[in-house]
């Protein structure tokens, strides 16, 4: 992933929350380089944002690409961040999850659960049976399992940058939630 291309994503969505009046908090990546010459310790971010809409608090951990699957690499998805997001599913109000970016061909972008997540992860690293349609690859999640069990974000282009209907997205997610109660 480009990280000119990844800021982007992030800079949209963030703009996208501010034009739908919904509550943003973009978690600002620290730069090591910072720290190099001191005797400091480098924070790691358990999120890239918390949105707040209707209630409902927000974690989200972003990643773009313009592969067609994103790997469960240490160095794109670090353990940290899924043991934050899945820490996060025990609070009342809470639904926490990764926001997955397909670049090419069309800029399809998802919403995984945090559950969902680390039962497509355990079951493709285990190579444990499963009910998915689509094709399960044990080192990665493939733009086709992110369609079976997440939930799209739709977007438009008016111009250069996209802009995402996160009103639309977090009212499924707060029914979703609220019809699993």
């Amino acid at each position: 992933m480009s990280k000119e291309d990844g800021k982007k994503f992030e800079e949209s969505l963030d703009q996208s929350a501010k034009n739908q009046n919904i509550f943003c908090f973009r978690v600002r990546d620290v730069n090591p380089m910072a720290f190099k010459k001191g005797n400091w310790s480098i924070p790691k971010n358990k999120f890239d944002f918390l949105f707040y809409h209707k209630g409902f608090l927000f974690p989200m951990e972003l990643k773009s690409t313009k592969q067609k699957s994103i790997s469960f690499s240490e160095k794109i998805i670090k353990e940290y961040q899924i043991k934050s997001l899945t820490d996060a599913t025990s609070y009342k109000g809470v639904i926490p999850g990764f926001i997955f970016n397909f670049r090419e061909p069309d800029n399809r972008t998802f919403f995984i659960h945090i559950s969902n997540f680390n039962k497509y992860k355990n079951i493709a690293e285990n190579n444990l049976k499963h009910d998915y349609t689509s094709r399960v690859n044990e080192s990665s999640i493939p733009v086709g399992i992110c369609e079976e069990i997440g939930i799209e974000i739709k977007h438009y282009k008016p111009r250069s940058r996209y802009t995402y209907y996160l009103n639309k997205l977090f009212d499924e997610l707060i029914e979703n939630h609220n019809g699993g109660d």
